[in-house]
């Protein structure tokens, strides 16, 4: 998650905050109300343990370098908040730059 504001980064990580449930947690629910319930709950901290979070494009770089370093070439970023195309005109603008620079 990206942002230039570093707390509308992690609030956007909410949005998916299932993702950082346990398989645990997921297996003793069949309900999705239930489940939403349960993460709605987490702590944002925890929520957001599943993206890259920053307002510094320098360290989403540096974090997406682990995965180059491993062979990844075709990389697919998207927002886990609401406004994608927010998300996509900063991304642009801040993060994809510095990405073509160390990597290209």
């Amino acid at each position: 998650s990206f942002d230039t504001d570093k707390a509308r980064a992690l609030e956007d990580t909410r949005q998916w905050a299932a993702l950082a449930l346990t398989p645990k947690e997921k297996m003793t629910v069949e309900d999705p109300v239930e489940m939403q319930h349960l993460a709605d709950a987490l702590p944002l901290e925890r929520a957001a343990s599943r993206w890259i979070v920053s307002s510094d494009a320098d360290e989403h770089v540096e974090r997406i370098g682990y995965y180059v370093g491993l062979g990844f070439r075709n990389l697919v970023f998207h927002a886990p908040g609401p406004d994608q195309a927010r998300f996509l005109k900063l991304y642009g603008e801040h993060v994809l730059p510095r990405l073509r620079k160390r990597f290209d």
